[in-house]
């Protein structure tokens, strides 16, 4: 009963949120987690290319996929449109993280108080603005960033969280094989939806086996599982892409964890004596304290965008204050005053919501009327959307961006180089103009959407959008928004060029133009023949091209260990890919994207993760215990009679 009550008092907050479909903040990235979604749900069978962003990528590289995939799921069951199913999902997250926090305190503590009020401090206190202002004091933090920064799959991270954490904790205490594959499901389900959560895990599950004095080995075996199981997705080439654009080791970097590690030890040292419970509450605060709180106040980065831990912090907090009411005098009357105060802060957060959730007629924007001219006048060709359009442009339409995606995973180093400098025009001087086209055209662009000062755009992200006044041909212009037309010789990304016009040199930066100007030089020659390329699926082209001697296509989507095709095929300087058909004359190239090598380790891994699980389970079954004999037999004999 005490769980459907915070279930509901969520509901009453932010209901809308189940049944809305635009949502007024179209400045957040929401759109590209919406367009994901729409790419599942329309090639579930064929997902292992994805088109549309970045010039083209590995699924995996678009972004976790836990989330697109429950809400391209939930679209297909229920007929909903996209961007409905979608934040219907983000709606049972929002409303069950609470709940999940709730089951995780009373199967550790059996106290209805205690659980209760972790329950539903969650869900109506936000002390984090409290502590660092600068979020803004007396906004719902939770529900602020989930419809203004669009933190969504964090959210739904956060939401699983704290079942992973139980059914780790009940693997460390049973050492038996259900809760071992619980733990490891719910934890690869964590990690599936948002980076942060892996890191949440490691010092969550660290917290919970310091607590309990033993268990290490369950978490190291649930790790390890866990991420074996989701390697596919998350492979460790990208691991290390991802460790490489978010984390730079500042030059106090040792000296900060060294603090950190000793305080921390500290604090275990002196909590010994306290139910497990209660000491985990402790040493999770710490750690989800510690990470935000450093970078806000002394503006030390202990972890990647340690500013995003805010959520975190208040999850911690509202289990470390549900520990601290159990422990007082006078409970009743503490609770009475509690119960009060969250009715009172229930009418504050569903007003603040109201103003949240508010649904826009998307036909209106200038997102939607600029992605509709693209998408009719330019069907199928790429273009370039700059500021918040490009996020909402895939769920409307399925062109191909040269940008859009989330960046940290992009793995077309040359690509991002270029969109960065046609954004910011950084040493470009009066040549901005001249650069930027370069790149368009480099990158198999047929036009540019650049919003003006006064655009109803958020972000205005073209440092110089007059740039191409006079310069580039004017396709449609609408208030103080212009796209522009790229002049290309041909509207294909496949092109017949020289062999020795190929980029086989990166270039220093988005200002160094030699190492590519005789290819796109090749890309404006009237004497080389046309090609084409047909999209047979997602992950499937045939490109036609009529060939001589010295002559090779280069096709400008980003080249990725996976490509397959019927004549030799490799990447460029640029990322982008080279066909070399050893043909005169008409020819044809099929390609298609699979498993590379490390792909296929990954799966390997990935099978064998899935027979350990089914092995233990079916152990079990048998009445025996397979989890002892790998971990060792049980740590924690009066915790396990507690459970």
């Amino acid at each position: 009963m005490a769980a459907l009550c915070i279930f509901a008092v969520n509901v009453f907050i932010c209901r809308e949120l189940f049944a809305i479909e635009f949502v007024r903040n179209l400045h957040t990235n929401e759109g590209c987690f919406v367009a994901l979604s729409r790419f599942f749900r329309e090639h579930w069978n064929d997902f292992r290319w994805y088109p549309w962003f970045n010039t083209g990528m590995p699924m995996e590289n678009a972004y976790q996929p836990l989330l697109p995939v429950l809400a391209a799921v939930t679209g297909a069951v229920s007929g909903w449109s996209p961007e409905r199913a979608f934040h219907f999902v983000l709606a049972l997250a929002y409303c069950g993280g609470p709940v999940a926090l709730f089951w995780f305190a009373w199967d550790w503590s059996r106290s209805l108080t205690l659980s209760a009020v972790a329950g539903f401090a969650y869900s109506l206190l936000s002390p984090a603005p409290l502590l660092i202002p600068v979020l803004g004091v007396g906004k719902p933090l939770r529900l602020y960033n989930l419809m203004f920064y669009a933190e969504d799959p964090h959210t739904v991270a956060l939401a699983i969280l704290p079942l992973a954490l139980l059914f780790l904790r009940r693997a460390i205490l049973t050492r038996r094989a259900v809760p071992v594959v619980a733990a490891v499901t719910a934890c690869a389900a964590v990690v599936l939806t948002n980076v942060f959560g892996g890191i949440d895990l490691a010092l969550g599950g660290l917290c919970v086996v310091l607590s309990l004095n033993g268990g290490l080995g369950v978490l190291v075996l649930t790790g390890v599982l866990g991420w074996l199981w989701i390697s596919p997705w998350l492979p460790p080439s990208l691991i290390n892409h991802i460790r490489l654009d978010q984390w730079t080791p500042t030059p106090h970097a040792a000296l900060n964890w060294t603090v950190v590690l000793a305080l921390f030890a500290l604090l275990w040292y002196f909590t010994r004596r306290l139910a497990s419970l209660n000491r985990f509450a402790i040493l999770f605060a710490f750690w989800m304290c510690v990470i935000p709180l450093a970078f806000f106040w002394w503006n030390v980065v202990l972890v990647p965008q340690g500013n995003r831990y805010q959520l975190e912090l208040e999850m911690a907090l509202a289990l470390a204050l549900a520990c601290v009411c159990r422990q007082l005098p006078w409970r009743p009357v503490v609770l009475a005053a509690l119960a009060v105060a969250g009715i009172w802060q229930t009418v504050v957060f569903r007003h603040a919501a109201k103003g949240l959730i508010e649904p826009i007629d998307i036909t209106q924007t200038i997102e939607y009327k600029s992605a509709m001219w693209i998408d009719r006048h330019l069907p199928g060709q790429r273009t370039m959307l700059a500021g918040d359009p490009q996020f909402l442009f895939n769920v409307l339409s399925n062109n191909p961006q040269m940008s859009a995606s989330h960046d940290p995973t992009a793995p077309n180093w040359m690509q991002r180089v270029a969109v960065y400098t046609i954004y910011s025009g950084q040493g470009a001087g009066d040549r901005d103009a001249e650069y930027s086209i370069f790149w368009l055209k480099a990158f198999g662009n047929q036009a540019i959407y650049v919003p003006g000062p006064n655009s109803r755009e958020a972000f205005h992200g073209v440092v110089h959008p007059h740039k191409f006044d006079g310069v580039l041909p004017v396709l449609w212009h609408d208030e103080d928004d212009t796209i522009y037309g790229v002049p290309q010789r041909s509207r294909s990304l496949a092109h017949v060029v020289p062999k020795e016009a190929i980029v086989t040199r990166r270039s220093f930066n988005g200002l160094d133009l030699e190492p590519a100007r005789a290819y796109v030089a090749a890309l404006d020659d009237p004497l080389l023949p046309l090609a084409s390329v047909t999209w047979k699926s997602p992950s499937q082209a045939v490109v036609h091209a009529r060939l001589k001697r010295g002559q090779v296509v280069s096709l400008q989507e980003t080249w990725a260990p996976g490509w397959r095709a019927s004549a030799p095929i490799h990447a460029d300087a640029l990322g982008l890919m080279v066909l070399e058909p050893d043909c005169v004359g008409d020819c044809e190239v099929t390609l298609s994207f699979g498993a590379g090598t490390e792909a296929w380790i990954c799966r390997a891994f990935g099978a064998l993760a899935t027979l350990v699980l089914i092995s233990l389970l079916a152990y079990a079954k048998r009445g025996k215990n397979a989890v002892q004999n790998l971990v060792g037999a049980h740590g924690s004999g009066d915790a396990v009679q507690r459970l």
